[in-house]
């Protein structure tokens, strides 16, 4: 056990052997399913979440934890007697981290870190902090800020359809997407997310091509860790993604874990994500 307590925003997407093996603390944010407010996670599942879309035809709306609650949370962890280090959401993508630094000014002994990321690339960068890095709690929060830099990630979905209704994509650019079956590749590049390859096709064979254009990248890889985090409906297709990714890295140890709700509500259904670590 490290001699500070690792914090982390819900948006991780970690499997749960790990946060129990690592004592990671999570703390929620929340999802709006018409007129009820809930966290975000554990209770609710991505099953849930897209289940609620098809049925009610309506977009689940996300929020971050307020000052408040990040006080609240704060508050309770050092009471603990330890330390806290925080990896926030990306600042880029949420007002998560910004909430969280207003909150650890009021406290001390709280280092809050930009993770500039989601999902598996932020649970790359805790894994390395706690098998790796240093116990102070500073020096892990500022290995924390050179380590992400290494995150590289990706992923690829099958429709635009909740992307628009989300508002981050026009209605004519996901109609115009859908009639020609363009499948985007979005990056995560220094906190943010852009479009990145434009695959066209049947998903499953889009799917392949974006999993030989990373692997196409192996030699500027560590193999160490991969990390699959997916919405993905078919377990089957997932198995086979899963043997490929293994067969083909090498890898000493291969995560894969579902999206978590809140980022399956702007991704939606039967998206394929792809995290590594790049060599120094």
């Amino acid at each position: 056990m490290k001699p500070y307590i690792l914090s982390a925003d819900s948006t991780l997407d970690m499997p749960e052997e790990l946060l129990r093996e690592y004592d990671i603390r999570v703390i929620p944010s929340y999802v709006t399913l018409g007129e009820k407010t809930v966290d975000d996670w554990p209770e609710l599942t991505q099953k849930d979440l897209l289940d609620y879309v098809k049925t009610s035809g309506q977009l689940a709306k996300t929020s971050a934890a307020n000052p408040g609650d990040y006080e609240n949370w704060f508050r309770k962890l050092r009471a603990e007697g330890r330390p806290v280090v925080h990896v926030a959401k990306s600042a880029a993508l949420s007002s998560c981290y910004q909430n969280a630094c207003m909150a650890a000014r009021e406290l001390e002994q709280v280092w809050v870190v930009d993770s500039k990321n989601l999902s598996g690339g932020t649970s790359m960068s805790i894994l390395a902090a706690l098998r790796e890095g240093p116990d102070e709690p500073a020096a892990a929060a500022a290995f924390l800020e050179a380590y992400r830099e290494r995150i590289e990630g990706s992923f690829i979905i099958e429709t635009l359809e909740f992307l628009r209704k989300g508002g981050r994509c026009s209605a004519l650019a996901a109609l115009g997407a859908n009639l020609l079956k363009l499948r985007p590749e979005i990056v995560f590049d220094g906190g943010v997310m852009r479009v990145g390859k434009k695959y066209r096709g049947a998903y499953r064979k889009c799917v392949y091509e974006y999993l030989e254009d990373q692997l196409a990248k192996l030699p500027s890889y560590e193999t160490e860790l991969v990390y699959i985090n997916h919405t993905l409906q078919d377990p089957a297709f997932l198995e086979e993604l899963k043997t490929c990714v293994k067969e083909r890295t090498g890898c000493r140890e291969l995560l894969e874990y579902p999206a978590c709700s809140a980022i399956s509500t702007h991704c939606g259904p039967n998206t394929f994500g792809l995290f590594f670590v790049k060599k120094q």
